[in-house]
């Protein structure tokens, strides 16, 4: 109910403070509600035998109380009320670290795994370098969010990533909890078809940031992903189908790969393609 009449949730009005967004200065505010209310006053009272001969005492007092209240909240709405929240206020507010934990981040590059290179750049300075300003939490990303104490709790054996899922639990404790900022540390490998657009909305309507580290290559030297498979919804029976797949590869450009069908293990069909440059869609 709260949120229905004020838009924003009580936690919020718990981190924010009211602003006057207008131009004219509030001492002007402050002038033009003491005269409205002075103005009332005195007309009510000049006039008060001729509109209600009845009008005497405490009912006058209600009827200025009233029409005073109604003028102030007027003059109040054209001074453009909002509320103001810092995003970010030392040791006020708390930074989320997400760590993601699954088993990709056990990939070797370089002679290092991108697990070994996120506690790289953890330990490295940034952790102290929050910590010296905000609260930090720490949580580790799988299939589901888990808070850990420190980075040594990480095992890169998580069977999934839940990125999508992940930050919408982090959003819900941003109701009970002075989240001003998430950290997402991640190679970028979903389990879960990516984030959202009601968890987009979400970010966007509790305005906190996301800052996203990234691990691994952006691209692999020799791969060969495919990016679309269109199907028939509906077919007879013993029919014969007609499907398009496109796919493009890094690395392997002139070299020959077979596209095989199978269902359950049986081969339905397969051929062979020469594939073609760096990044190029084939269908």
């Amino acid at each position: 109910m709260f949120e229905f009449l004020f838009k924003y949730p009580p936690a919020v009005f718990a981190k924010g403070s009211f602003v006057l967004l207008g131009q004219w200065p509030t001492w002007t505010l402050a002038a033009l509600l003491l005269a409205a209310a002075a103005g009332l006053g005195w007309l009510i009272w000049s006039r008060r035998r001729v509109i209600a001969p009845t009008m005497r005492g405490p009912r006058t007092a209600v009827v200025w109380i009233l029409q005073s209240l109604l003028v102030c909240l007027l003059l109040f709405l054209l001074w453009q009320p909002a509320l103001s929240i810092a995003t970010l206020r030392p040791q006020q507010n708390i930074v989320a670290v997400v760590i993601d934990d699954s088993k990709s981040m056990s990939t070797q590059e370089d002679g290092r795994s991108r697990k070994d290179q996120l506690l790289a750049t953890l330990n490295g300075g940034l952790l102290t370098s929050l910590k010296s300003k905000f609260q930090v939490r720490l949580y580790r990303l799988g299939d589901h969010l888990e808070r850990i104490e420190s980075p040594e709790k990480l095992n890169a054996a998580a069977p999934a990533t839940h990125i999508g899922e992940g930050l919408k639990e982090v959003l819900a404790d941003s109701a009970t909890l002075p989240i001003g900022a998430v950290v997402l540390m991640s190679d970028g490998a979903d389990n879960s078809g990516g984030i959202d657009l009601d968890t987009i909305s979400d970010i966007k309507r509790q305005r906190i940031p996301i800052h996203t580290v990234g691990f691994g290559r952006e691209r692999m030297s020799h791969d060969i992903e495919v990016t679309d498979v269109q199907l028939p919804a509906r077919s007879l029976a013993k029919s014969r189908l007609e499907a398009q797949v496109t796919f493009h590869q890094w690395g392997c450009k002139g070299e020959k790969a077979r596209l095989t069908v199978r269902d359950s293990g049986k081969i339905l069909t397969s051929r062979d393609v020469v594939l073609k440059g760096d990044g190029a869609a084939q269908t």
